[in-house]
């Protein structure tokens, strides 16, 4: 029975005051002098006084005994200390964790004076993110629709339900939310009547926005993240940090890693190329005076959801790697940076400035305003995909930040790509992002998953987009003062789309209209009928026989939808965490057939 959302402000209040007070039960507990302040004595005892807590004297510490069960499951993990030392995320913290509390705990001291605060432990939101949850009421309506769990799978129409369901297996990758407070590391390969066919093992943390996919030669491509969601704290959101190649064995053959705090980072997606090689997306960040001197225009920075001293200008670079499986190392031997192809129209005294319009193949340094995302932390574009066409050789990339699908070359050379070459071939979404139309002419809301269409899966189109919608209202027309992440009023649809690409590759551009001269030739829930939305995260799929896998990414939604828009498959996977992706392989898939199932 899932409990009561309170209705009034005052029963919200009282309610967040008590998961608050949950979750600082071991800080309380440590915090012997109730000064809210861990000294460097404090943190030097915590095992000693850990294990007071533990009354049934197993040498070990449940939900029980820690604060819980609390009204939202697995609330005590809010607390930094408990998630370090709960860090596998099973609300169970073992004497070896509590062994190792000290030197665990001392990881969030960052500014080195010996001590951890009550807000290390619990930080109090910035008033900026209070407002946009709607205040008490909306942030605990909020935080129940976004945490809420089943304990196991279940839904209207269960997996083997339905004749018209796809036969053939998919690959699933579950991730934590965001902060770490509900964890999940789930890598598994389903049958289509949900059993499970293989697993991979996960080695290391996983974060929102990884992602997993199979090889032709049964090795699974993913991303994961060194250390823990601590060491993610200076970055956006979708950072993770780490590329890995995974034999069926579980056996981790290659691993490449880019997480340098504050600096740069890998984020999102990763896309296999057919001679091996293996392109991503990194965060670069610079100071807001380094992006003030290129044209920047600066902006308040109090409503991004990071403390002052880990607030920086993010960008994008797409890089291509190549990795040698004899030695383990890497070679970056291609790359595109944002920066070389940014313009802005508004101071002449400055670098890159230029004219906005329809013809505009570069990126408005200036479009992205960083009160009007929740999900900012600094980054103007939050390029969340990356697919490649290998018969055009070429790279399309979502700006989520944009609205945008752009598509650039991939047979130039990073020399080349620092120039002309490497502008927009094409661009898809929002006029407005390029002073090409107003607000409302645009098509995209905050989407995900844009990805060129499979030669040999059933297609009208060339790409598949999850238009989550957000910022959106009911009745279609953009809502830029969006509360509470849309829940309630904004849908998503997911849209076919053929590109004007004429056989050389090149394309068309169409001035006057807001689709460039591109069509919807497929569409599910336009006409926001079919109860489909997320905020964030998620992706369609098209399957062998032509229907469309789809999740929802914030509460594990999966729908299949035949090509004339019926349900065949709805139901929702249990336990907590979340999934961005879940991808069909055919039966006689070359990675299919390497596993030997």
């Amino acid at each position: 029975m899932t409990p009561t959302v309170p209705e009034t402000p005052e029963a919200a209040i009282e309610l967040l005051g008590e998961l608050r007070h949950a979750a600082g039960t071991i800080f309380r507990a440590l915090d012997t002098d109730g000064d809210g302040i861990l000294t460097a004595e404090d943190i030097d005892a915590a095992p000693e006084r850990l294990r007071e807590l533990d009354l049934n004297g197993d040498s070990r510490l449940t939900e029980d005994e820690i604060g819980g069960p609390t009204w939202l499951p697995g609330w005590v993990r809010s607390s930094a200390i408990v998630r370090l030392l709960d860090a596998d995320g099973d609300l169970v913290i073992t004497a070896d964790d509590i062994a190792d509390a000290s030197e665990r705990i001392r990881t969030l001291d960052r500014d080195g004076d010996g001590q951890v605060t009550e807000d290390d432990d619990q930080p109090k939101p910035p008033p900026a993110r209070a407002a946009y949850f709607g205040g008490p009421l909306g942030t605990i309506t909020l935080l129940n629709q976004l945490h809420r769990y089943l304990p196991e799978a279940d839904g209207p129409i269960m997996p083997g339900d339905d004749p018209r369901q796809e036969t053939s297996p998919r690959l699933l990758y579950e991730a934590a939310n965001a902060g770490d407070v509900q964890d999940s590391r789930i890598n598994q390969l389903l049958s289509a009547t949900g059993e499970v066919l293989h697993e991979w093992p996960a080695i290391q943390h996983v974060p929102e926005g990884t992602t997993s996919q199979l090889l032709p030669d049964g090795r699974n491509l993913r991303s994961s993240a060194p250390g823990n969601w601590l060491q993610h704290a200076p970055f956006p959101v979708g950072a993770h940090g780490t590329i890995e190649l995974v034999d069926p064995d579980g056996t981790v053959v290659w691993t490449y890693t880019i997480l340098e705090p504050g600096v740069r980072v890998l984020h999102h997606d990763v896309e296999p190329l057919p001679n091996g090689n293996i392109l991503a997306t990194v965060y670069q960040s610079m100071s807001f005076d380094e992006a003030e001197s290129i044209g920047w225009v600066r902006q308040q920075t109090d409503t991004l959801l990071k403390p002052p001293p880990l607030r920086k200008f993010w960008t994008e670079r797409i890089i291509e790697i190549q990795p040698d499986l004899t030695t383990g190392s890497a070679e970056i031997v291609w790359e595109w940076n944002s920066l070389d192809h940014v313009i802005q129209n508004v101071d002449p005294a400055k670098p890159n400035y230029g004219e906005l319009g329809p013809d505009c193949r570069k990126l408005d340094l200036n479009y992205t305003q960083y009160a009007d995302f929740f999900f900012c932390m600094g980054q103007i574009f939050h390029v969340n995909a990356v697919s490649y066409d290998a018969d055009h050789d070429q790279i399309l990339l979502g700006s989520a930040m944009h609205d945008e699908l752009w598509i650039i070359d991939h047979s130039s050379t990073t020399e080349e790509a620092r120039g002309e070459a490497g502008d927009l071939l094409y661009r898809f979404g929002n006029p407005s992002a390029h002073g090409a139309g107003p607000y409302e002419t645009k098509t995209l809301y905050w989407q995900h998953d844009p990805h060129w269409l499979r030669a040999d899966r059933p297609r009208t189109g060339d790409v598949l987009i999850f238009n989550n919608g957000a910022r959106r209202l009911a009745d279609g027309s953009p809502n830029p003062d969006e509360k509470g992440m849309g829940f309630g009023h904004a849908y998503t649809e997911l849209l076919e789309v053929r590109f004007p690409r004429a056989a050389d590759g090149s394309y068309t551009w169409a001035a006057d209209d807001p689709l460039n001269g591109a069509e919807i030739t497929w569409s599910y829930n336009r006409d926001n009928s079919r109860g489909l939305f997320s905020p964030f995260m998620s992706s369609a799929q098209r399957t062998p026989n032509g229907n469309t896998l789809v999740v929802q990414g914030y509460d594990k939604r999966i729908r299949e939808l035949t090509p004339e828009g019926d349900t065949v498959l709805d139901y929702r996977l249990g336990g907590p965490g979340r999934i961005y992706r879940v991808l069909p392989y055919a039966a006689d898939d070359p990675a299919i057939k390497a596993l030997d199932l």
